[in-house]
C-alpha cells in the first residue's frame, strides 16, 4: 500500500527543485537540493522517497548523488538535469509553456487597449515564466487575469470617465463586482503608469475619471445654469455656488471673465472667493480634478476668448506639479502657474527631498517644467503648501 504522505514528500521535493530551476533559468549551475530525511520517519517512507528519485533519474530529469562509505545508502543531493523532463515526470507543463499559453489567451484583450497594456502583459508573462506571481496573479489564474486586462484596456481607452465603479465594471466586463476584485492591483499598475507609484487609490480613480458618484463643482464667477424659469444656479452667488456635472448642458457664460483661476486646495479656494473681489471665474479642483471639473473647464475655455488668462494655483510639490500637468494634458489649452514659483517656495516653504519622478515633466514643454526640474534635481528643494500664502488677484500672480 502506497503511503500518500510519503509520496507527497517526494513529489513536493521534486516540485521545489523544478520551481528553483524555473525561477532562475539562466543560472550557471543546475538547481539542486539535499533531501530532508527528518521528514521521513520510517524505512518504508525512505524507500519510497528513494524510488521516486531513482525513477526521475532514469527518466533523465535529475541526477542523484549518493553518499560515500557509511552514508552510501542515503542520497546526498539531487540536481535537475532537464527541467522539461522533470515537469513531464510530475505530470504538468513547464512554467514557460504555461505562461506562453496564458499570454496567447490574454494578448487580444491587452492589444485592445493602449500599447502600455500589452507591455504590461509582456512584463507579467516574464514573471510567470519563472513560476512567480505577477500583481498577485499566477499563470494558473487565467480567468482572473483576463478580467484584469479587460478592465485595464477599457481604462486605457478612457471608458471609465464619468462613471461610478459599479457602472464601469458592468460596462467593461458585464460584472458589477469585477472592479472591486481587482481594485488594489489596478491602482498599483495605474499609479506607475501616471508617474505616481504608491499613490492613494482615490487619486488614481480621479486621474482616470472614475467617480463613485460625481461631485458638484464649486466655483464663483460669471456663469449660470439656465432653466425654463430662469437661473437655476448663479455662479456669482456669495461666497460661491455649486454646479452638479449633470447640469453642464445648461451652463452658460454670462460675460467675459477677467481670468479663469483653478485652485487645488479648499481652504485657499474659500479665501480666494471671500477676500478677492474681481470678475474672474474661480474653480475649485479638489486636488486632482474630477471628470465634472474637467468637463466644466473645457466648456468654459471653448466659450471665452482665447486671450482670457487661464491660471492654476496649487502646492509647490510633486503632487501640485502633477495636477498642473494633468490640467494641461486634459484641457483645450493649459493654464499658467499662479503663485507657484521657486522663489516663493524658497521664501516660505519647508525643506524637502528631490523627486526624480518629476523628470518627465521637467523634460516636457509644460508651462511648469522649470519648477518641475528644480523639484526633481535640486539639492535645496523646498515644498510650499498653498495655504501658507495669501490669495492674490489672478492678473497679478504674485503678491
Amino acid at each position: 500500500m502506497t503511503d500518500v504522505r510519503t509520496t507527497d514528500v517526494g513529489i513536493e521535493f521534486l516540485e521545489r527543485l523544478l520551481e528553483r530551476s524555473e525561477r532562475n533559468p539562466d543560472r550557471s549551475r543546475p538547481a539542486s537540493a539535499a533531501p530532508e530525511y527528518d521528514r521521513l520517519s520510517t524505512a518504508q517512507q525512505v524507500s519510497r522517497f528513494h524510488d521516486l528519485m531513482i525513477a526521475a533519474e532514469r527518466f533523465g530529469a535529475v541526477d542523484v548523488q549518493w553518499g560515500k562509505r557509511d552514508r552510501g545508502h542515503l542520497i546526498e543531493r539531487v540536481r535537475v538535469r532537464d527541467p522539461e523532463l522533470l515537469a513531464r515526470q510530475l505530470g504538468r507543463p513547464t512554467a514557460p509553456a504555461t505562461a506562453q499559453r496564458v499570454r496567447q489567451v490574454l494578448l487580444p484583450v491587452a492589444e485592445a487597449g493602449e500599447p502600455w497594456v500589452a507591455s504590461l502583459l509582456d512584463e507579467m508573462t516574464a514573471r510567470w515564466e519563472r513560476g512567480e506571481a505577477a500583481y498577485r496573479l499566477t499563470a494558473g489564474q487565467a480567468d482572473a487575469a483576463k478580467e484584469f486586462f479587460t478592465l485595464l484596456a477599457s481604462i486605457s481607452r478612457q471608458e471609465a470617465r464619468g462613471l461610478d465603479a459599479r457602472s464601469f465594471s458592468h460596462q467593461a466586463t458585464n460584472d458589477t463586482k469585477a472592479f472591486d476584485r481587482h481594485a488594489s492591483r489596478l491602482a498599483a499598475v495605474l499609479g506607475v503608469q501616471i508617474g505616481q507609484p504608491g499613490a492613494a487609490a482615490d487619486v488614481i480613480w480621479t486621474h482616470i475619471g472614475l467617480e463613485r458618484f460625481s461631485h458638484p463643482v464649486h466655483l464663483r464667477g460669471p456663469v449660470a445654469v439656465e432653466g425654463a424659469g430662469g437661473h437655476l444656479v448663479d455662479g456669482r452667488a456669495k461666497p460661491f455656488a455649486s454646479i452638479h456635472p449633470e447640469m453642464l448642458l445648461q451652463l452658460s457664460v454670462l460675460e467675459r471673465p477677467t481670468a479663469i483661476l483653478t485652485i487645488e486646495n479648499y481652504t485657499s479656494f474659500n479665501r480666494q472667493v471671500r477676500e478677492i473681489e474681481d470678475d474672474s471665474l474661480v474653480v475649485y479642483t479638489g486636488g486632482f480634478p474630477a471628470a465634472g471639473v474637467i468637463e466644466l473647464l473645457a466648456k468654459v475655455l471653448a466659450t471665452v476668448p482665447a486671450d482670457v488668462p487661464f491660471l492654476h494655483w496649487g502646492d509647490v510639490d510633486g503632487g501640485g506639479v502633477r495636477i498642473f500637468r494633468y490640467l494641461e494634458e486634459n484641457l483645450p489649452r493649459g493654464p499658467q502657474p499662479h503663485l507657484m514659483t521657486k522663489e516663493l517656495a524658497e521664501k516660505s516653504g519647508q525643506p524637502a527631498d528631490a523627486d526624480p519622478s518629476l523628470a518627465s515633466i521637467a523634460r516636457s514643454r509644460s508651462a511648469i517644467r522649470e519648477l518641475a526640474e528644480w523639484l526633481a534635481y535640486a539639492s535645496d528643494v523646498r515644498h510650499l503648501e498653498q495655504e501658507a500664502l495669501d490669495p492674490a488677484p489672478p492678473a497679478r500672480g504674485v503678491p
